[in-house]
């Protein structure tokens, strides 16, 4: 039983799966996927994420799934290893999915894993290390011919999630996960919500006309899950102030709000509840933790929603990476800059994980 923030080794299993799958063999020699990452623009309960109950949180999410693509390549091979091909900086984080996996599939060969991962900013709000343990758990059980249940497989890695710790390769932080990387990689929609443990309970396509930025401040220096989490911590009471204040608010608001606008396609409804959530019931201000200029450069950015030039404004996570889902890109992506963000531009993605290659 977990209940603590303390590192824990590569590859422990908190959560187990009850049923194991033995006896089975790979359905193909390698498989390539290409899996997406989200953005989480809200908590529904962010009071759930400050006690650890054996690494399950039930706070609920609302998430974007973007193109923003990490290329995976997993192989079956004799050498019992798990052997990483290219160079990347989140060999940690492989390997304790790679653990998970064996743990589950009972596999007695190793497996070669190839990542070529474009963006790879760690810690500022994309879900870059759970959309990592997410992809690489996702092309191992296709290499298997998909026979872990997608609802099962999800649970099982949010609840066994961990972050790398800068000098401790063989040790993990217990970070909470709510499932938005897992969800949405898996689970089709541009938009999507999550409550309970980690279940999608509605998912919306989003039009091709809106387009995405987002913004990471420049001054930002990445620093390891070790760092962010023991920040975290000491603000543990304003996450769990704004919880008890405003979640009952929250659901009535995704019920009557959120899930109708998300039938009519109204992103503006939407954006409604998000603003009011990162500004004014203290979301942002509660997360600057990661990044205290970043309350400042929210603050700026906030006209964008008052002149109608995005529907959708808000931090990423815990930040400090911001973003706008916007018809009027160029004006968003100018003001971000403006304001010491460097900007990505992408779109929203309405699908879900996609294999490439099997054979």
């Amino acid at each position: 039983m977990k209940n603590n923030f303390k590192p824990y080794p590569v590859g422990k299993i908190m959560n187990p799966l009850q049923k194991k799958y033995k006896d089975i063999s790979p359905k193909y020699k390698k498989v390539t996927i290409k899996y997406p990452s989200r953005l989480e623009a809200m908590a529904l309960d962010p009071a759930k994420i400050t006690e650890n109950k054996n690494m399950i949180y039930k706070a609920g999410q609302i998430d974007f799934n973007v193109k923003l693509f990490k290329k995976i390549s997993i192989k079956a091979i004799k050498d019992k290893k798990t052997i990483i091909k290219n160079k990347t900086s989140r060999n940690t984080l492989i390997k304790h999915s790679v653990a998970l996996m064996k743990d589950v599939l009972d596999f007695d060969h190793g497996i070669q894993v190839e990542v070529d991962d474009p963006i790879n900013l760690r810690h500022c709000g994309l879900g870059s290390s759970s959309s990592l343990i997410s992809g690489v758990a996702v092309a191992i059980n296709e290499l298997y011919g998909n026979p872990i249940e997608r609802q099962t497989l999800v649970k099982y890695l949010v609840q066994n999630h961990g972050e790398e710790i800068d000098g401790q390769k063989d040790m993990l932080m217990p970070v909470q996960a709510i499932g938005g990387s897992a969800n949405c990689g898996t689970h089709p929609g541009g938009m999507i919500v999550i409550a309970g443990e980690s279940v999608v309970i509605q998912t919306m396509d989003i039009g091709k006309d809106y387009e995405v930025i987002i913004g990471i401040p420049e001054g930002f220096k990445h620093p390891d899950s070790k760092e962010l989490m023991e920040k975290e911590q000491e603000n543990f009471e304003n996450f769990s102030n704004c919880g008890n204040e405003f979640s009952e608010k929250i659901a009535y608001r995704i019920l009557h709000e959120v899930f109708p606008a998300m039938k009519e396609k109204d992103l503006e409804v939407i954006g409604n509840l998000i603003a009011d959530y990162r500004y004014d019931m203290g979301s942002i201000k509660n997360c600057s933790f990661v990044y205290p200029p970043i309350v400042r450069i929210a603050d700026n950015l906030r006209i964008l929603r008052k002149n109608g030039h995005a529907d959708i404004l808000s931090m990423s996570s815990v930040g400090p990476g911001m973003f706008a889902i916007t018809k009027e890109p160029e004006i968003c992506n100018k003001f971000f800059k403006e304001n010491s963000l460097r900007t990505i531009k992408t779109k929203i993605y309405n699908g879900k994980y996609k294999v490439l290659k099997a054979n």
